[in-house]
């Protein structure tokens, strides 16, 4: 189980975890992605999400190449997912059609309906192509065991330049640059996660909690805080 929670918008770069998402189903039959959040470019998803299932690339390249158009702004390519349409992977089409039926849209989830989702996951994406101020929800994913990855930017790289030091199981899986690679890094890390021993990835999401909760809980700024603070008033020891 795989999720995404944010606005349903152009700027958090939902299209590329849904084009991501039929390398992901074919590493991992049977699995399932659940796209949490409302917003202006929803229908623009649903359009890409029924194209994708039907095999149909070319409206797929269509939805990429008007992009902000459907969520009511002015025709604008999306890059990284054009470039990928382009030319995409081999068998990717076959993929498509074979992971339709797997995505689904809760529409809008109040935080406590959030929180008890969010640990019957095992897999979180935070694919934005805009800069975050910070990584809150990533980190709120981490924070219930489960593996955020994260497009490598702005706040988003805080959150899990932090994670990969303290737990350096997920170096090489929590994050992807944005480009025309994006869509098959994403894929990888969450299929490197997913791909993992049961008992190995529990652990890791264990870890990856514990981190999160020392780093980004009350307790964990108030101790930062306090930290800080003591610093500052702890007298200069001169030689």
């Amino acid at each position: 189980r795989v999720i995404f929670v944010g606005k349903l918008i152009v700027s958090k770069g939902v299209d590329l975890l849904v084009a991501a998402w039929p390398l992901i189903h074919r590493e991992n039959p049977g699995a399932r992605l659940l796209l949490v959040g409302f917003g202006a470019y929803e229908a623009g998803l649903r359009a890409l999400v029924t194209a994708l299932g039907e095999g149909d690339l070319d409206s797929a390249r269509h939805i990429a190449a008007v992009g902000r158009q459907l969520e009511g702004g002015e025709a604008g390519r999306l890059d990284n997912l054009a470039d990928f349409l382009a030319i995409p992977p081999m068998g990717y089409a076959e993929a498509a059609v074979a992971a339709a039926g797997s995505v689904s849209f809760s529409g809008r989830l109040e935080h406590d309906e959030v929180a008890r989702v969010l640990p019957a996951c095992d897999a979180m994406v935070v694919p934005s192509t805009f800069p975050e101020a910070f990584g809150m929800v990533a980190a709120e994913g981490a924070a219930s065991g489960v593996l955020p990855v994260c497009a490598e930017h702005s706040g988003l790289a805080e959150v899990t330049a932090v994670l990969a030091a303290e737990v350096p199981e997920v170096a090489g899986l929590i994050s992807f640059d944005l480009g025309p690679a994006a869509i098959p890094e994403l894929a990888a890390g969450v299929v490197g996660w997913l791909g993992l021993d049961e008992a190995e990835r529990v652990e890791t999401g264990r870890n990856i909690a514990e981190s999160a909760d020392g780093n980004w809980s009350w307790r964990g700024v108030a101790q930062d805080v306090i930290s800080a603070s003591e610093g500052e008033i702890r007298p200069v020891r001169r030689p």
